[in-house]
């Protein structure tokens, strides 16, 4: 008997007046509903009426019914992704319970999730053009790898930008970090390609490397530097409009003086590491 009054208490009715018979709410007032033995009741003596809004217009997605639910922060300051992760598996588990319907974010949140996807293949695929770019010319598998180095560090060099200028990263900034990989390469170039002319003319790999990083050191510094001052003023600019470029500016201008250093330094060291340690499995292979 519980079961089946449980059973009754879970159903849900739903009935609709003719068109013309739902103009005004005095239709209810009036309404008579036939009862057992043949007699008709006002419609408020044999039901518990109560009034509540319902939506103005029903949207479809794909198909379904869907009702959107909008929030907004009082205090713009606070990570909005951060929320939406930490209410997703909350808003799950609310789910299971009515296996019948499904959610999803909108807004805000599914555009950064998108540019995020966005930025792992422009990423992916700028890496691998440049890769095979540099293959060409380079007629070797391994030396691109020494040039595509200094990509990572540049991206070091732009978060550390962010922490020094005390600028939050945003989407420009991540736009910023893929002109870095395309930018700092240059450098690199310019250095392993003086290291292979000086081997070219008959000279050691340790020679090579030295003679290659005294005559270029002075160009590849003053070329770094001038883009770094180039881009100061759009750093600082604190007007409106120059506030949106700035994640971009600090992540150009800071990810290409770090990876000078490493262009430098870094690349020059590896390239003579590695060859040594090629030349010496080409000897014990020998």
């Amino acid at each position: 008997a519980q079961r089946v009054q449980r059973e009754i208490d879970d159903i849900r009715v739903m009935v609709r007046l003719p068109l013309e018979m739902r103009q005004s709410l005095h239709t209810l007032e009036s309404m008579r509903i036939q009862v057992p033995g043949g007699g008709v009741a006002p419609l408020s003596t044999v039901a518990d009426v109560r009034f509540a809004k319902a939506r103005s217009e029903i949207s479809r997605t794909n198909g379904a019914q869907a009702v959107t639910l909008w929030a907004q922060t009082d205090d713009t300051s606070v990570d909005i992704v951060e929320i939406g992760r930490d209410l997703e598996p909350r808003i799950n588990e609310l789910f299971m319970k009515y296996p019948t319907l499904s959610w999803k974010y909108t807004g805000y949140l599914a555009e950064h999730e998108e540019t995020n996807h966005r930025i792992v293949l422009g990423a992916v695929s700028i890496l691998l053009a440049l890769y095979f770019l540099l293959v060409v010319p380079f007629k070797s598998l391994l030396q691109p790898f020494y040039i595509l180095l200094a990509i990572p560090f540049g991206v070091i060099g732009a978060l550390l930008g962010h922490l020094i200028m005390d600028v939050t990263p945003s989407f420009l900034s991540a736009f910023g970090i893929l002109a870095v990989a395309g930018i700092v390469v240059n450098n690199a170039i310019v250095m392993i390609d003086f290291i292979n002319q000086h081997r070219g003319a008959g000279m050691s790999d340790f020679d090579a490397v030295v003679g290659a990083g005294t005559k270029r050191f002075r160009p590849i510094l003053l070329t770094s530097m001038t883009t770094f001052v180039g881009l100061v003023p759009t750093m600082i600019d604190d007007s409106v409009q120059g506030q949106f470029l700035v994640p971009m500016a600090v992540s150009l201008a800071f990810g290409i003086l770090f990876s000078t250093i490493i262009t430098l330094f870094l690349i020059p060291s590896f390239f003579l590491i590695t060859e040594t340690w090629l030349a010496r499995l080409r000897r014990a292979w020998s």
